[in-house]
């Protein structure tokens, strides 16, 4: 699915960082760009076989998003200019903290996974909210085999919080939830297993994994 020139471009990329190595190379990135961006629509329809919200919402043009390569450096005290990544989203409902289906290729760093990221403070409240009244919801999805086979680790603890969030007793039985700002799960693979034929199926099988955890986000 994904070639070996998309690795080669990115590596080259990170090693030439800057505005003319890029602009002489622009061409293939453009072709890299546009292949991926079939990739992804191609892995946007698959999920639309067995998410119907996706369906309802696949031919609209916010569902499927490809990333800029280029790197906001305002406020970062690294200013290289592109990113070395190429990633995109599929992302149904045209509301605002709608959970996503996500795929990110980076030499070294490739990995797949979705659920919500960092929502936005309301969005964050209601999740607590329906958490703390009934945490056995998203305790049977996240204990599941299925969910555990994909993803092992769980939830990203990114960004969690040490204490108890405002509002909720240290104590409270899920309270391990509660800390949470993001309800998001990766998954990750090997260059190796990228390029390998069996990779797609692999994809898939992770983004079916994460049914249940964006239907239960979208309640």
């Amino acid at each position: 699915m994904f070639s070996s020139s998309l690795f080669e471009f990115l590596v080259e990329l990170a090693e030439n960082n800057n505005r003319e190595w890029f602009e002489a190379n622009k061409p293939q990135y453009q072709q890299l760009r546009e292949a991926f961006t079939r990739d992804i629509h191609r892995i946007a329809g698959d999920i639309a076989e067995f998410d119907e919200v996706v369906r309802s919402d696949i031919d609209h043009p916010k569902t499927v998003k490809i990333f800029r390569i280029y790197r906001d450096v305002r406020f970062s005290k690294n200013k290289t200019p592109y990113k070395i990544n190429m990633s995109g989203s599929i992302t149904a409902g045209q509301r605002e903290g709608e959970p996503t289906y996500y795929l990110h290729i980076e030499p070294g760093n490739c990995f797949a996974g979705g659920g919500l990221y960092m929502p936005p403070s309301e969005l964050l409240q209601s999740l607590r909210e329906q958490i703390a009244e009934n945490p056995k919801g998203l305790r049977r999805i996240l204990n599941s085999k299925a969910f555990q086979s994909v993803f092992p680790e769980g939830l990203t603890q990114d960004g969690a919080l040490k204490t108890a969030p405002r509002g909720y007793g240290k104590d409270h039985p899920a309270i391990d939830l509660l800390r949470l700002k993001s309800f998001a799960a990766i998954r990750h693979f090997s260059d190796e297993q990228v390029l390998d034929e069996s990779f797609y199926p692999q994809l898939i099988q992770t983004y079916q994994a994460l049914l249940k955890l964006n239907t239960y986000l979208r309640t």
